[in-house]
């Protein structure tokens, strides 16, 4: 059987960029595509699993975190009672804001989360994937992610509205679907350290329309395979410059 487009893409990129995660295929489908009911499952660990080479899915019913719940879609934050105790979590038990006033500064910098409680989020290894993604996530370390943001401009030498600072799943997930824009998350603190992530891993997530484009640049960048070379009048301009 012919491999997809996308799953040929993973092991070049996968060799490419010496990832020891494989590239995580993201699809939001309004039917479920395993079996249920599945089990319960943080979506920051199921990020993770998948570049380990498993399939999972989860919705509003297998989701296993609380915040990720709101920052998903599955479930609108609209209680008042609830929201003051989540943001009293935030501030005084995660400890990751030294003021409400700079959490609700955070919140009003995250775009709206469309209504995703009939959605499901499947996580896949890319060349696993059986349908083309709507988003790419790599779990790299920061060698390979200035790489893969290289050849992200180079193709047109705009840069990425990079969003940093808010929860794992929505900046990694939510923000660049709803924006199309590649962005970087360096997991947030509290789920680093639930899920254990290795001291070098962050990752880079790509809307799929994006990644033709990169393959296509990979024989004409230095951050994929091209050589790096010095044009004759630049070099001779260096040499005097070093002789003078």
């Amino acid at each position: 059987m012919n491999k997809k487009e996308w799953q040929e893409y993973s092991l070049i990129l996968k060799e490419l960029l010496n990832l020891d995660f494989s590239p995580v295929a993201v699809s939001c489908p309004k039917e479920p595509l395993l079996p249920g009911p599945g089990k319960k499952l943080r979506i920051c660990r199921a990020i993770l699993d998948a570049g380990k080479g498993q399939i999972l899915q989860i919705d509003k019913n297998t989701n296993a975190c609380f915040g990720a719940a709101w920052h998903l879609g599955f479930h609108k934050l609209s209680d008042p009672k609830v929201n003051s105790m989540v943001k009293k979590f935030v501030v005084e038990g995660e400890k990751l804001f030294c003021s409400y006033a700079a959490l609700d500064t955070l919140i009003l910098q995250m775009e709206e989360v469309p209504d995703n409680s009939a959605c499901y989020f499947i996580l896949s290894p890319l060349e696993k994937a059986e349908f083309k993604p709507e988003l790419v996530i790599f779990v790299c370390n920061a060698e390979a992610a200035c790489r893969i943001l290289t050849l992200v401009t180079f193709i047109n030498g705009i840069m990425p509205k990079i969003k940093i600072g808010g929860p794992t799943c929505r900046m990694s997930i939510i923000y660049p679907l709803l924006s199309g824009e590649v962005n970087i998350s360096f997991y947030d603190y509290t789920a680093r350290k639930i899920c254990n992530v290795e001291k070098d891993k962050l990752l880079i997530s790509i809307p799929y329309q994006r990644i033709p484009g990169i393959i296509e640049s990979i024989d004409k960048c230095s951050a994929g395979k091209a050589k790096i070379e010095y044009p004759a009048e630049f070099r001779e301009f260096l040499q005097k410059r070093l002789s003078a």
